[in-house]
């Protein structure tokens, strides 16, 4: 089993989560109720897509999971209150619309939205991931969940599983 650790408004991880529904993959919420529970589980990978302030108690419990996991995945978009990336030796991949991050949008229409990978990433069973854009379709209404479209994508190609999206 493949622990992947959210950090993230609610909102946000249940669309993750309803676009994910991967067997061998199980998707965790780290907020303060939960990081009690989960302080002692071992991440294949933290995904960052919110500000640590509301975490601020229990960063130092979110050091030692970014520490240990492998990959680290971070919205470039936020402001992050702490340099976890520094202290950490996982695969780092960056995600938003800032054209510095890995995992960038291209372009944004109705009905589709165009995520580009700017770096070369290994995947799970250390494969490289090249460089490319990838068209993903999208309803209108849709189109605004930008961010978690691009974890989706991330999730998905790191793991080597199809990315279906009902969003």
């Amino acid at each position: 089993m493949t622990f992947i650790g959210i950090i993230s408004d609610n909102k946000s991880f249940e669309t993750i989560k309803e676009n994910l529904n991967v067997e061998d993959i199980s998707l965790i919420h780290i907020n303060n109720k939960s990081i009690e529970n989960i302080k002692n589980i071992t991440f294949k990978t933290i995904i960052i897509n919110k500000n640590l302030k509301n975490l601020e108690k229990n960063i130092s419990i979110i050091q030692k999971l970014c520490i240990k996991c492998e990959y680290l995945i971070i919205n470039t978009d936020i402001k992050l209150e702490t340099h976890l990336e520094s202290e950490s030796k996982a695969n780092i991949i960056t995600f938003g619309l800032n054209h510095k991050a890995t995992v960038t949008v291209s372009s944004i229409t109705d009905t589709s939205i165009l995520i580009y990978l700017q770096r070369n990433i290994k995947n799970k069973d250390n494969e490289i991931i090249e460089v490319g854009e990838k068209q993903i379709e999208v309803n209108k209404q849709n189109k605004i969940k930008t961010y978690e479209i691009l974890i989706i994508y991330i999730i998905s190609i790191i793991n080597n599983i199809p990315i279906m999206l009902k969003i």
